[in-house]
């Protein structure tokens, strides 16, 4: 006769397959973190950092800028406006680089708007985060 217990007897599995399975998981925790990087993008610097000379981005186009361990997208979408953005794609945490009036993410080919960070072409479904951006005397201040 069958033991009434059995079904609900806890099943040994072979240390192999245990390993296995365990490594598996750990391997996939490794590529997903590889593709995002952080949690998420960040709000911005800290405190105000020279992004460069106005006069640097020339209008129409953006920049990519990497200062005192800040990175963004600086453009001058118009000769008297000047965005900025942090530069990882939300879709996996990729670096967008600006491309004649978008940024690209060079992962899977998002596109963001040059001058609002809007998403034109996924997979990425947001828009890139916005930075504070301030002018003086030239400068191009982020944060």
């Amino acid at each position: 006769m069958a033991d009434p217990d059995a079904s609900t007897a806890p099943t040994a599995l072979p240390r192999r397959t245990v390993l296995g399975v365990a490594g598996a998981g750990l391997g996939a925790a490794a590529a997903l973190s590889a593709c995002g990087g952080q949690d998420g993008p960040p709000d911005g610097p800290a405190r105000p950092v020279d992004a460069g000379a106005v006069g640097d981005v020339p209008v129409g186009s953006g920049v990519k800028v990497d200062r005192d361990g800040v990175q963004a997208v600086v453009a001058r979408p118009a000769e008297d406006t000047v965005v900025a953005f942090s530069p990882v794609c939300p879709h996996q945490g990729c670096m967008v680089v600006p491309e004649e009036q978008l940024y690209v993410c060079p992962c899977h080919a998002s596109q963001f708007d040059l001058a609002t960070g809007e998403v034109r072409g996924g997979p990425a479904r947001t828009g890139l985060t916005p930075y504070p951006v301030a002018v003086r005397e030239g400068r191009i201040l982020l944060g």
